[in-house]
C-alpha cells in the first residue's frame, strides 16, 4: 500500500508508527470506497459544563464524527490485514502488550483499554475531523500518533483529589499558591466543576434553563492534592487500594486553619477523585465520597486576599498536627466548636458555639492556677449565701431552711 511522503520523525518505536499509519490509511480507503463522506452532528453534553461568565455556566456543545457501524464489529477489524499487523507489533513489545486489551489505570481505578477503541478515538478521529473527509492527512496523523505513543509508553498516571470550598472568596493572584503537604487552593477546571455538579457536591444557585445554571463565585474554588502513581495494568492485577489517602486529614486540618486565620463560614462539598484529564486516555468521570454538603452563609464569606494570610495558613496548619496540640483535649474541643460556629446560620447558634469555645479555653484549661476554682466561685456563695439560679426566680434552697444570711422560707412567712 502506498503511503504519502512524510518528514523524518523520531519515533520511540518505529514499527508501531509504521503499522499504525498503514492501518489508518487502510481504514480510510475502505470507508471512501463505500461512497459518501463522514457525517458530523452537533451534540450537547449535559454532563459537561463550561463557564460563559463569572457565575454562568452553559452546557458544552461540540461537533462529533458519527462513527460508521463497521467499527462496532470485531470481525470487521480482524478482516483487515493491517489490523492484524498492528496487533502483532503490540504483542511483541514488552510494554505495549501490557497496556492494550487489558485493564489500565492507577490503584483503585482500572479501566479497560481496547486496541480498536484507541485506533478510532485517538488516530482516526483526529484525521477525519482535520480533513472533513476520508482522506489521509500526514500532519494530522503525526500529531495524533505522537500523543498515542507517548501515552501508551508512559510510566505514571496523575491522580487529582479535590474538595470544593464553599463560601470562599480568593484573590486571583493567590490561585495555586503553594500550601503544606502539596496542597493548593485554586479555581476548579470545567471538568472538575462539572463532576462536582453531577454528584450534587456543590450548591447550584439557579438553573436558568435546561442548558445553563448560575453558580456563585464563592463556590468555585477547591482544595486540591495531585499525586503521581505508577501505571497498573493487567486483568489479574489487584493493586492495594486500602491505604488511606492523606488528603482527608489534610483537608480537615486546612479547613480548621482557614477558619482560624481567615474567619467566615467556609465549608466544603463532597471530596472527589479524578484522573488528570491531560493524561492519555483519561477516564472523564470522577468518584465521590457521598458526604453531607454543609451550605455556608454567603453573607459571611471567608476572605483569602492577602499573601500574609497564606503564610499564616502554613503556620497554623503545621501546629494542628503537632503532637502536643493533639494531646490538649480542651484545645481540640475549642477548635471543633469554633469550626462549627462558622457554619451556623443563626447568630444565636454561633454564640452558643463560641461560648463553649471560650469555656474550653478559659475555664476548663488544666493549666490554670490552683486557686482558679475558688476565684470563679461568687463571693456571696463562699460566705454561705446561696447563688441565684437562672430560670427559677428565687435564691437557691431558701424554701427548705432558714438561718443566718437566709430569708425565711415562704411557708414560715405565711404562717406568721
Amino acid at each position: 500500500m502506498f503511503l504519502p511522503e512524510r518528514p523524518p520523525m523520531c519515533a520511540a518505536h518505529e514499527p508501531l508508527h509504521c503499522a499504525a499509519a498503514n492501518l489508518v490509511t487502510a481504514v480510510l480507503d475502505a470507508l471512501a470506497e463505500k461512497g459518501g463522506g463522514p457525517r458530523f452532528v452537533l451534540q450537547r453534553d449535559y454532563r459537561s459544563w463550561k463557564g460563559s461568565q463569572q457565575e454562568v455556566f452553559l452546557g458544552h456543545e461540540h461537533e462529533l464524527w458519527q462513527h460508521p457501524v463497521e467499527f462496532s464489529s470485531s470481525d470487521w477489524w480482524c478482516s483487515l490485514p493491517e489490523y492484524q499487523a498492528l496487533r502483532a507489533v503490540v504483542d511483541d513489545h514488552e510494554v505495549l502488550c501490557t497496556r492494550l486489551d487489558t485493564l489500565v489505570g492507577f490503584p483503585s481505578s482500572l479501566v479497560r483499554r481496547q486496541l480498536d477503541t484507541v485506533v478510532v478515538q485517538y488516530l482516526l478521529t483526529p484525521v477525519v475531523e482535520a480533513t472533513r473527509a476520508y482522506r489521509f492527512d500526514r500532519d494530522a496523523f503525526e500529531a495524533a500518533y505522537a500523543a498515542v505513543e507517548a501515552g501508551l509508553l508512559t510510566e505514571t498516571v496523575r491522580l487529582v483529589e479535590y474538595v470544593p470550598l464553599l463560601g470562599l472568596d480568593m484573590s486571583p493572584s493567590l490561585a495555586g499558591a503553594s500550601l503544606p503537604d502539596g496542597l493548593t487552593i485554586r479555581p476548579m477546571s470545567d471538568v472538575e466543576l462539572s463532576e462536582a455538579v453531577r454528584v450534587m457536591g456543590i450548591p447550584i444557585g439557579q438553573f436558568t434553563s435546561t442548558n445553563s445554571f448560575i453558580l456563585s463565585r464563592l463556590h468555585q474554588n477547591a482544595l486540591v492534592l495531585e499525586r503521581d502513581f505508577p501505571v497498573h495494568s493487567g486483568s489479574d492485577q489487584h493493586p492495594d487500594a486500602a491505604t488511606p489517602s492523606p488528603f482527608d486529614d489534610a483537608a480537615r486540618r486546612m479547613l480548621t486553619a482557614l477558619r482560624v486565620v481567615c474567619g467566615g463560614s467556609v465549608t466544603y462539598g463532597r471530596p472527589m477523585r479524578l484522573q488528570d484529564q491531560e493524561d492519555f486516555d483519561a477516564h472523564r468521570y470522577a468518584s465521590a465520597i457521598l458526604t453531607a454538603v454543609h451550605h455556608p452563609t454567603e453573607g459571611r464569606p471567608t476572605l483569602l486576599v492577602d499573601r500574609a494570610k497564606v503564610e499564616e495558613l502554613h503556620e497554623v496548619y503545621a501546629l494542628l498536627s503537632d503532637p502536643r496540640i493533639l494531646r490538649m483535649r480542651f484545645l481540640q474541643n475549642a477548635l471543633r466548636r469554633l469550626v462549627m460556629a462558622g457554619s451556623r446560620v443563626l447568630p444565636e447558634d454561633r454564640l452558643i458555639d463560641l461560648c463553649i469555645t471560650a469555656e474550653s479555653l478559659f475555664i476548663q484549661h488544666p493549666g490554670l492556677p490552683p486557686d482558679t476554682e475558688q476565684a470563679r466561685t461568687p463571693r456571696r456563695r463562699r460566705e454561705g449565701t446561696p447563688d441565684w439560679r437562672p430560670g427559677t426566680g428565687h435564691r437557691g434552697p431558701t424554701h427548705r431552711a432558714t438561718g443566718p444570711g437566709r430569708l425565711p422560707a415562704p411557708q414560715h412567712r405565711d404562717a406568721r
